[in-house]
């Protein structure tokens, strides 16, 4: 039986663990055959961003690069909020990857779809 996860993460790329901890579990949960999507809220649509440059500058392993693998492991793309592109000033063209843009009324329709969330914050 195949579960559906959402690996919501809402927390910076830049200066805290959990960005890496987030994307490493979808890709585990995902290798195992469970149905995962990823949700960056608030800061974390920073990782989006392409940010080689930076990572290297803050002297850190760009986690972006996990969201590279995600078609390898039929992983959607992530999903952002029009709020939060807008608080930083960014559009889906912007963005390293593809992304599903919804509204905050969209978000909150679609969460009772899956059967666990996992957040990291």
């Amino acid at each position: 039986m195949t579960t559906s996860i959402l690996v919501w993460l809402d927390s910076s790329p830049f200066n805290r663990p959990q960005a890496r901890e987030a994307l490493d579990y979808a890709l585990a949960m995902a290798a195992v055959e469970h149905q995962v999507q990823l949700l960056l809220t608030g800061p974390a649509v920073l990782l989006l961003l392409p940010h080689k440059d930076i990572a290297s500058r803050l002297q850190l392993k760009d986690m972006s690069k996990a969201i590279g693998l995600f078609e390898l492991y039929d992983i959607a793309a992530p999903i952002v909020t029009e709020p939060d592109l807008a608080l930083y000033q960014l559009t889906a063209d912007a963005l390293a990857y593809d992304v599903r843009v919804l509204s905050t009324g969209q978000l909150h329709s679609q969460l009772p779809h899956y059967q666990h969330i996992v957040r990291f914050s």
